[in-house]
């Protein structure tokens, strides 16, 4: 009995300690709810006015689930020379009105337009776009760019805490949309050209590349997946 005891106290142990110090992974489903996100591929614009550099995501949002919700968009873009990029941050207005008119989707609205409420159904889903200012085409001591990755917050109202296993602080994760693409040439030479998606190794996806690909480490070779951040 104590032999039962003692092996059972074990496992409730090695239990709590898994989950307050394992990383959460996220999945398809959603606990609380979710809305849908279409994106095309990044594409990279250049201001005729500056010359400076713009990377572009447009994107549709629509509410399945069973009630309104507030739409507040979240999207982060990074890139393998170490930048972390927020939406909107330096972007002129006249630069995203511009590439509104580039677009020339008289259902689309501007980036700064976007957020709000976002009511059931496709009939009141939200068409718009995301612009980053993109860094120098050449930064010293760097490679070329090659790799970008967007994550997309807001997308669902899921959380994930855990605790760092040193200090014992607890951190609020959100469950968002990962997304990665390649940099497959100069910038003059993708100027409003969808750049290729760059496969994201293992987790749950919510769309593949191709179903026959897998990854080295046995998860799906996808396009795009749910992860905590």
């Amino acid at each position: 009995m104590r032999l039962l005891l003692s092996a059972l106290l074990l496992i409730v142990f090695s239990s709590v300690v898994q989950t307050g110090h394992g990383y959460p992974k996220a999945t398809d489903r959603a606990e609380r709810w979710q809305l849908r996100l279409d994106t095309n591929d990044l594409s990279y614009y250049r201001d005729k006015k500056t010359g400076e550099g713009y990377w572009v995501l447009v994107y549709e949002v629509t509410n399945e689930t069973n009630k309104d919700r507030n739409w507040i968009p979240n999207f982060e873009l990074t890139t393998d020379r170490g930048e972390i990029i927020p939406d909107g941050e330096n972007v002129p207005r006249h630069v995203q009105m511009s590439i509104l008119d580039t677009f020339g989707d008289p259902l689309m609205v501007a980036q700064s337009q976007a957020s709000g409420p976002l009511l059931q159904g496709e009939t009141y889903a939200i068409r718009s776009f995301v612009v980053w200012k993109a860094g120098p085409e050449h930064m010293p001591g760097y490679e070329p760019l090659r790799e970008i990755q967007v994550f997309a917050s807001g997308v669902s109202g899921d959380t994930a805490e855990v605790k760092n296993p040193i200090t014992g602080e607890k951190k609020k994760l959100r469950r968002v949309i990962q997304l990665s693409w390649f940099v497959n040439g100069n910038y003059d030479a993708i100027l409003l050209k969808p750049l290729p998606a760059r496969p994201v190794d293992g987790g749950t996806s919510v769309r593949r590349l191709d179903t026959n690909e897998k990854s080295d480490i046995g998860g799906d070779t996808v396009k795009r997946k749910w992860i905590f951040r």
